[in-house]
Parts: C-alpha cells; structure tokens; sequence
C-alpha cells in the first residue's frame, strides 16, 4: 500500500477549516499520540466493539450495513450508489442506503437510524468535515463500526477504516500526462492556462497545484493564466474567452478542475477559432464518450473509477469478520486518454448499472 505523506494531509484538513469544502499529519507534541498509535487504537477498539455484536464471524448470516450517501446531484455519486449496490449483492450484505444530501442534520439522522435497525457496520460519505464526527461519535458509543469514503474528517480517530486519496498527487500525474503530450506534438514548448476553483481549496486547488508543478518542469512550459472557471460550464467559457483575448493565438492547453469547466474551455476554443486543447478532471456519460471517441480538443482526462469507493464494503466485511485491516485505504485518479481509456476503466459497464 502506498504510504500517506501525512504533513500534506494535515495541510490540507486545515484548509477545510478556512473555506468550504465541495465535491469529496503535522508532527503532533510529544504529549499526544502519534497518528499511527491513533490508528491502532481507533481500530482496536472499534474491533472490540464488533467482535461483541458478531464474535468476529457472520455465523453465515447476511450482514446488514446502512450506507450514508454525500449526495445524489451528479453522475459521479449516482455510480458510486450503483457500484456500492453491485458489491455488496456480490459480497452477501444487505445494504440500506440512504442519500444525505449534503445535509449533516440528515446525516446525523441517519445514523442513529442505522444503530436503531442493528447495522453491522456505518459506511458513510461526511458532508462535513467537523460536524460529521458526530456521527461516528455516535456509532461508537452503540458499538457499531464506521467506514467512510470519499471525504475527508477533521479526526479519523474513531474510524474504523476511510478511503483517501493525495488530491496533488492526481494532478501531478495529469501535468505529466500534459508534458509528454507537449513534447511530442508541440515540440516541448507550450504556454498553459488553468481553469481552477478556489473554493474547494482541498480537493480543486490541490489537483490544480500539482498539474501545475509537473507540467512546468518541462523547460519550454508556461503557465500563463489560472483562473476561477467557477467549477461551471458557462463560467468556464466566459474566463476561457477573457485568456484567448488576451492572449491571442498563445495558448496551447487549458487543465480544468472538472469536467464541466473542461466542456466550457473547450466551447470558448470553438468559438474563437483557437488551436488549444484540454485536459481535465472528467466523468460522466458525455464526458467519456467524447473521449473514447477521439475528441478533437479533450485530450485526456483525470479519472476517478467510482467502483475504487466500493472497495470499502469489503473491508468492513473482513473487519466484522475478525480478519486484519487497514485504517487507511487508498486510491488514486489515473490520468486517461482516447487509446487508454477504455483498458483502464470498465467505464461502459458502469454506466449501465444506471438502468
């Protein structure tokens, strides 16, 4: 498993603090415990709590686990409720799942919900970084197990095991994905613009940060422009045109924090008649048809696979079963284009599970 750089992450937690979050350690003082004692002793003890519900086995009984969902409002998280589905069928446990839709009183609702029905185990997605310990705070004192995905906690304590990902690490690898392209089709030179999104300093800014420090170390790159695309597609357009204005036939690739700013860089390109392309964080049917397709200006995309979240069933199923875990399980977006895409994700299946 990939080690966690844990000065980064604490970095970032504390970014979350200060602004908002949207889409999904510091050295401590000697008198508090370290990160990896932390772990040990969230996990211990919250084995404790289970093997007293189950006695470390299923007694081939289907476990039951109650699923908190972030939201529902895009394509990504519809196909992570699919994927979820999917695997807990194949794994035996039956799931109730219920959408908190970015609202923490609902979700908090939700919990004690699950701990009243007798749930195995809490999988949950926090739609807050702070009030959602609460939730696990909960669960731990009825000694129910939590797992989350897809979101980050101010403490992870009292988890039973999490999904996380190095958000610069994604980009880092989508600005080297931008170099090779640059050197072999614009012979190592190439001035770049970047559609970010401020508010999601975590997430957005972390991804932007590292497409930016690996694409500039070719020596022929310049970042010449990063802007709020404001996460949106007519937004996106709007400041994609303000760059080409300014800067007539001089740029050459945008990088977008998400697909729909992609979609609107990618309008503006057309529009003002310009020889740039685009890469971006990307999902959705439109998305990866475009791109499977050989789109003439989506180049490549970031991809998360949202079936990477439903790897967290199995890990609560082997933790109520009395096996070894991890705390932390990681994943990683890979950075896809036309000729790779589909032997990298079993996209076209994953979609169908929406019908």
């Amino acid at each position: 498993m990939r080690k966690i750089d844990m000065k980064r992450i604490g970095v970032l937690l504390l970014a979350v603090l200060m602004a908002a979050m949207l889409f999904a350690g510091c050295a401590q003082p000697a008198a508090e415990a370290s990160a990896s004692e932390q772990a040990q002793s969230s996990a211990d003890g919250a084995k404790e709590s289970a093997s007293e519900n189950s006695g470390g086995e299923t007694d081939g009984k289907r476990l039951k686990m109650g699923l908190s969902l972030y939201y529902r409002t895009d394509e990504y998280y519809t196909d992570i409720e699919n994927c979820m589905k999917l695997e807990a069928d194949k794994l035996g446990i039956d799931l109730i799942v219920q959408d908190a839709n970015a609202d923490l009183s609902k979700q908090i609702q939700q919990v004690e919900d699950f701990i009243s029905e007798g749930v195995d185990a809490i999988i949950m997605s926090p739609v807050d970084p702070v009030g959602s310990v609460a939730c696990v705070e909960a669960a731990k004192a009825a000694g129910v197990p939590v797992f989350t995905y897809d979101g980050i906690m101010e403490d992870n304590t009292d988890v039973t095991a999490y999904t996380i990902c190095d958000f610069y690490a994604d980009g880092y690898s989508m600005g080297e994905w931008a170099a090779d392209y640059i050197t072999e089709n614009l012979d190592g030179k190439a001035n770049v613009a970047i559609l970010d999104y401020p508010t999601s300093p975590v997430v957005c800014g972390e991804r932007a940060n590292g497409f930016s420090d690996a694409v500039s170390k070719l020596e022929g790159v310049n970042v010449i422009s990063r802007q709020d695309g404001k996460a949106t597609r007519a937004d996106s357009m709007a400041v994609a045109e303000n760059i080409l204005t300014a800067n007539p036939d001089n740029v050459d690739l945008f990088f977008a924090i998400n697909y729909e700013s992609g979609a609107g860089a990618a309008a503006a390109i057309e529009s003002m008649g310009s020889d740039a392309v685009v890469t971006c964080v990307g999902w959705g049917k439109e998305a990866l048809e475009k791109l499977s397709s050989g789109d003439k200006l989506m180049k490549a995309y970031l991809l998360g696979n949202p079936m990477d979240h439903a790897k967290i069933l199995e890990v609560a199923k082997d933790f109520i079963e009395g096996k070894e875990i991890e705390q932390e399980v990681t994943y990683q977006y890979i950075a896809v284009d036309s000729e790779n895409l589909d032997s990298k994700v079993d996209w076209k299946s994953i979609i169908e599970l929406r019908q």
